[in-house]
C-alpha cells in the first residue's frame, strides 16, 4: 500500500500518479476529499490507469447529487457512493458500479437469492451468479430506501446538476468571502474553482475546534468537525439566511483576543 499527502501536493493527480510502476493493481481516490474539499481531476487519473493496465476506484460519496460525474469519461473501473450525503437520500442504501467486463474479476463473498442468474426459479439445483450486475445484490432489497433515494434523485434531475453545482458554487463564494474577513481564520480548502468543491474547511488560531463545532451545532449551526477545523457544505437548497446566521454565529462565538 502506498499514500499520497494530497494536501501537501502542488499537483495531487501527478504525485499519484508517481507513486505508481509496473507492479501498480489498484489506485484507489476520493473524486473529493471528505475533509479539505479538495476535488480531483479525475479523467488523467483514469485515462493512466486504462494506459497502464491498472485498476481504477472511485469513492464518489462527496461528489453524487452535488457535481456532474460521469463515470465513463473518467475510465473509471469501480465506483461506489452511499445515498444519504448529497444525493439526499436515506441512510442504509448505497450504490456500486462496476464496468462490465471486470465483473467476472471480482470474488464474491456473499451467496443468496437475489443474486443468482435464475433468480425465482427455486426449483433449480445448480444456482450460479448472475452474469450482470445484479450479482452483487446478493438479498432482499430495501425497498423502502430505493424508493426514498428514487424521489431525492428526481429532484436533484429536475433542478438539473449543472444548477444544482452553479448553486452550490455561488454559495460557496459567498462564505469564503465573508470567511476570509474574520481576523485569524485561515481556510483549508481549495479556493480555486476547477479544484474546490461545496466543502469548505477552517480553522481559527488560538480556538479549540472539537468546542466550537459543539457550540455552532447547539446554535443550530449545522456543521462538521473534521481534520482538525470546522467544515461548512452547503447545498443547492441552503437558503442565503441560513448562510448569513452562520457567520454571524461564527463571528459572536470566536474569543475576543
Amino acid at each position: 500500500l502506498r499514500e499520497v499527502d494530497l494536501n501537501s501536493a502542488e499537483n495531487p493527480e501527478q504525485a499519484l500518479i508517481k507513486q505508481m510502476d509496473s507492479n501498480t493493481r489498484l489506485l484507489t481516490i476520493s473524486s473529493i476529499q471528505y475533509a479539505s474539499g479538495l476535488k480531483m481531476d479525475l479523467a488523467p487519473l483514469g485515462h493512466h490507469c486504462r494506459a497502464s493496465e491498472t485498476l481504477f476506484c472511485v469513492d464518489a460519496i462527496q461528489s453524487l447529487g452535488a457535481v456532474p460525474f460521469d463515470a465513463q469519461a473518467i475510465d473509471a473501473d469501480f465506483v461506489m457512493a452511499d445515498g444519504h450525503k448529497w444525493m439526499l437520500g436515506p441512510e442504509g442504501l448505497a450504490l456500486f458500479y462496476c464496468k462490465q467486463e471486470i465483473q467476472p474479476q471480482l470474488k464474491l463473498n456473499q451467496f443468496g437469492w437475489h443474486m443468482v442468474e435464475h433468480q425465482g426459479d427455486y426449483d433449480r439445483t445448480d444456482w450460479s451468479p448472475a452474469t450482470n450486475a445484479q450479482r452483487f445484490e446478493c438479498g432482499s432489497p430495501n425497498m423502502m430506501g430505493i424508493h426514498a433515494l428514487s424521489a431525492s434523485l428526481s429532484l436533484l434531475l429536475e433542478v438539473g446538476l449543472a444548477e444544482v453545482d452553479a448553486l452550490i458554487q455561488t454559495k460557496v463564494d459567498y462564505l469564503l468571502e465573508q470567511l476570509q474577513l474574520i481576523p485569524g481564520l485561515s481556510i483549508h480548502s481549495p479556493l480555486e474553482r476547477k479544484s474546490r468543491s461545496g466543502i469548505i474547511n477552517f480553522t481559527i488560531n488560538n480556538v479549540n475546534h472539537a468546542l466550537l463545532h459543539k457550540q455552532l451545532v447547539q446554535s443550530n449551526i449545522i456543521c462538521a468537525y473534521r481534520g482538525g477545523g470546522i467544515r461548512f457544505s452547503p447545498h443547492f437548497y441552503t437558503p442565503d439566511s441560513a448562510l448569513r446566521s452562520a457567520i454571524e454565529t461564527l463571528k459572536l462565538l470566536i474569543p475576543s483576543t
